[in-house]
């Protein structure tokens, strides 16, 4: 299919404002477990880009590039800028919902009880896929390629080609 990642990442960008570990996360655990135990390939943006680049234009090509974009949720609406990177958010959706070229898999990394807040986009995907949440902790034991979290994220994910 010519993709050359798994997923695209995107999350929100930790600020000071933000209780959440979204950056832990996404630049730590989710790497860790799907890409050294599953064996995918991530793209995230802030690891994997070259400084310098045109955000839009790495985006977009990075996303045209991937099977899944995950999208890391927190309950906080003051760090919902993710979606900062707005453009960056907006290119993902219009893959996902407008061109329907990607599957879009949601991880709130607690629960969220009211999505008034979110995007009118993110309600339709989580209306629509549902959401996965993450119940574990950031310590080691939480980073289980074994444990029911990742088992559903898996599922979610490309399958994996393996050689023989």
């Amino acid at each position: 299919d010519e993709k050359i990642y798994d997923a695209y990442v995107l999350y929100p960008k930790n600020r000071e404002s933000c209780l959440y570990s979204s950056d832990i996360f996404a630049l730590k655990i989710l790497p860790e477990v799907l890409e050294r135990q599953c064996g995918y390939k991530l793209f995230i943006l802030g690891r994997d880009d070259l400084p310098g680049e045109a955000v839009i234009s790495v985006a977009d090509e990075k996303i045209c590039q991937s099977r899944r974009v995950i999208i890391v949720l927190v309950p906080e609406p003051s760090c919902y800028s993710i979606l900062e990177d707005e453009s960056e958010k907006q290119l993902a959706m219009h893959s996902a919902l407008i061109q329907d070229s990607i599957k879009v898999i949601l991880i709130e990394l607690e629960k969220i009880q009211d999505y008034a807040s979110m995007p009118e986009s993110i309600r339709f995907i989580k209306q629509k896929h549902g959401a996965i949440r993450w119940k574990g902790d950031f310590s080691e034991r939480s980073h289980s390629a074994h444990t029911r979290f990742w088992k559903k994220v898996r599922y979610q994910m490309p399958s994996r080609k393996t050689g023989s």
